[in-house]
């Protein structure tokens, strides 16, 4: 069981089934949870974690070769998500 005397999840309640998951998982596993709703604009942390996971699903896409239209679109080609993003990202992870 974790030590903390309160554990606090920052969520902008953009998916209601993501809030609902989140909730019901959180409250069953321990009795020390608070929900703080987000807005995006006030917390800079939260900002980076959201583009982080969304660069990470897009690296996942890109392996699988499941990049959307529109995707392919914005970044122009694979080649160039991967060299100008995905890369730069890798080199920044903590190990």
């Amino acid at each position: 069981m974790l030590s903390y005397n309160e554990v606090k999840i920052y969520y902008d309640n953009g998916q209601v089934e993501v809030t609902k998951i989140l909730t019901s998982v959180f409250n069953s596993l321990l009795n020390n949870v608070s929900f703080k709703k987000v807005f995006p604009s006030d917390y800079r942390l939260f900002q980076i974690a959201d583009l982080l996971c969304t660069f990470e699903l897009l690296r996942i896409k890109l392996e699988n070769k499941s990049l959307s239209r529109h995707e392919l679109f914005f970044f122009g080609k694979e080649s160039n998500l991967r060299r100008n993003y995905i890369r730069k990202l890798i080199a920044k992870e903590y190990k």
